[in-house]
Order: C-alpha cells, then sequence, then structure tokens
C-alpha cells in the first residue's frame, strides 16, 4: 500500500471571503479547504472512494505565539511537540536540538527502521552542493539524509524522477538550466507515478508560503490554482482502494493575503483512499501531531 505524504507549506483553514484565495477553487483536492466543492466524506472512514476527509488540526501546540517553520515542520514529521521542546515557535531553518530531534524522530527514519521503503520526491540543484557553500538545510532536508536518502538532483529531475519545489520547473528555465517546462498535470502524474515505486514518498512545496509573505492576491491564485491541478493530477495516478494520499501543512498563511505574516489558523490534515480508514488520524484534540503517527500506522498495514 504505497502512501504519498504531500507537504504544503504555510496552507491554512480560513473563512471564505475575499482574502483567502482558496474560496476560488470549485473542483478538485484543496476546493475543499476553502468551502468549495470537492467531496467530503464523513470522518472515520465508510466513504465511497474518492472522497477526502478534512481534519482540522492545530498547529499553535499550546505554545504561545505565531507558529514558524522549524518548530511546525519538527513536529509535523516527528509527532513531538517541537515549540515546547525548544521553548517557542522557532522560524525559518532547524536548530541543532531540533535537527537532533528530526534526525532521531524523523518520519522517513522511523518508517525506513521498520522496513518501509521511502523516499522524498523534491530534487535539489548543483549550487546546493558546491563546495563551500553554506548549505542551509531544512526541515525535510534533515529528515531526508539522517533516514538514509540520497538527495535528488538534476538528473533525475531530467530522467522523470524527481520533482522540483516549483513543479513546473519554470524556476529552473529561467536560470538557464535546460530541462522541460511542465504543466501541473505532467509534474502531478509523474508524482504519482513515482509513489508506486515504494511504501511511503514524501513531496515538499512550499510557494505557497513564499507567495503568502511576499505575493499579492492575484499570485496567491495562481500559486493555489496551480498546486490544486498538480495534486489533482497525481492523485488521479493512485488507486483508492490500495493507496493513501495525506496532505498537511506547518502552519497557515496563504488562506489569509491580508497579511504577510503566518497565521494562527488550523491547518488540513486531507485524507483520501486508504488514509480514510485509519483511526490513529483522529483524535478529540486533532493538531499535527497526528500526521506522522497516522502515517506510520498505515504503513505498518501495507
Amino acid at each position: 500500500m504505497p502512501v504519498l505524504f504531500v507537504f504544503v507549506d504555510g496552507l491554512g483553514l480560513g473563512p471564505a471571503g475575499p482574502g483567502n484565495p482558496l474560496s476560488a477553487l470549485k473542483s478538485g483536492p484543496l476546493a475543499c479547504l476553502g468551502g468549495g466543492g470537492a467531496p467530503l466524506a464523513s470522518l472515520g472512514g465508510g466513504a465511497p472512494p474518492g472522497g477526502f476527509a478534512l481534519i482540522e488540526a492545530d498547529a499553535c501546540l499550546g505554545v504561545p505565539g505565531t507558529p514558524q517553520s522549524a518548530t511546525g515542520g519538527a513536529s509535523l514529521f516527528t509527532g513531538v511537540n517541537a515549540p515546547a521542546l525548544a521553548g517557542g515557535h522557532l522560524q525559518g531553518y532547524p536548530n541543532t536540538k531540533l535537527k537532533e530531534l528530526i534526525a532521531r524522530e524523523g518520519l522517513l527514519r522511523k518508517a525506513r527502521e521498520r522496513g518501509a521503503r521511502v523516499g522524498f520526491a523534491n530534487a535539489y540543484t548543483s549550487r546546493f552542493f558546491e563546495r563551500g557553500r553554506t548549505r542551509h538545510r531544512s526541515v525535510t532536508t534533515v529528515m531526508a539524509e539522517s533516514a538514509g536518502n540520497p538527495l535528488r538532483r538534476e538528473a533525475e529531475l531530467k530522467r522523470g524522477q524527481a520533482v522540483y519545489r516549483d513543479f513546473t520547473n519554470r524556476i529552473l528555465v529561467d536560470s538557464g538550466l535546460d530541462i522541460d517546462l511542465l504543466s501541473p498535470e505532467e509534474a502531478g502524474a509523474r508524482l504519482g507515478r513515482l509513489t508506486g515505486e515504494g511504501d511511503l514518498l514524501l513531496y515538499e512545496y512550499f510557494q505557497t508560503d513564499v507567495v503568502g509573505h511576499r505575493g499579492s492576491f492575484e499570485d496567491a491564485l495562481e500559486v493555489v490554482g496551480g498546486v490544486n491541478r498538480f495534486l489533482e493530477a497525481a492523485i488521479a495516478g493512485l488507486d483508492p482502494v490500495r493507496d493513501a494520499f495525506v496532505l498537511s501543512s506547518d502552519h497557515g498563511n496563504v488562506e489569509d493575503m491580508s497579511t504577510s505574516s503566518h497565521t494562527l489558523s488550523k491547518v488540513p490534515i486531507l485524507l483520501w483512499g486508504k488514509g480514510l480508514q485509519e483511526s490513529k488520524f483522529y483524535s478529540d484534540a486533532p493538531s499535527i501531531l497526528d500526521v506522522s503517527r497516522g502515517i506510520r500506522a498505515l504503513l505498518e498495514r501495507r
């Protein structure tokens, strides 16, 4: 049973309205996040194949302040309350204490220790590996490396064995790299195909957080519309009877374009396929800590 886990940075659940670009989506996986028309299953299972279950998860974790990327990502991928451990919400890249937590308790490592074939779909450019260059390591990078996963490079991207953080490759093409420009549907189909090559595949998308900080409402509409098409194509390559799709985030941002800062919004745990039946995603007080344990429980049933 392959599991596709898509981490969308800065994707919160806000009220429908003129400041929420998700409200404009009327179909596709993300439509239910903004009050659109995507089918929602009843929580706990019993839904027709193809429906989604949406859990509204807390990202604040009982720690005062606004959730941030370093502690939010660490919490999401380990199931440990990272802001409580760190003494507050930490932005940017993980510090030494968080790196140690991620290396020890990261989802990819824990799943691999239990015999699962795990992968991180994101490709890294050659510049990241240049000698002498300071390498800022994100939560996902630390987790992949600590699990023993070689980071995918441009060669894998060109062969169709990886997906870039901008899944269309537009950023790379504009930088002068000789690589094919993909539509959201082509990139999504690639991610869906790669999912079937192992037991757990992670893909990270953080342009939502970037546009939430720096973009206009029109920019945000374009970003969320593109990722919605990308995810719809990825899911189209999966079998709801056999496969599972899980989407979540570390904090809110893009759902409220009236501010350029992170928000206190709850974030989605969006489930499809076999994930609908896994009780460990559902708790009396849902939070991002439920994501890692829910995925591990799915893998134990494979």
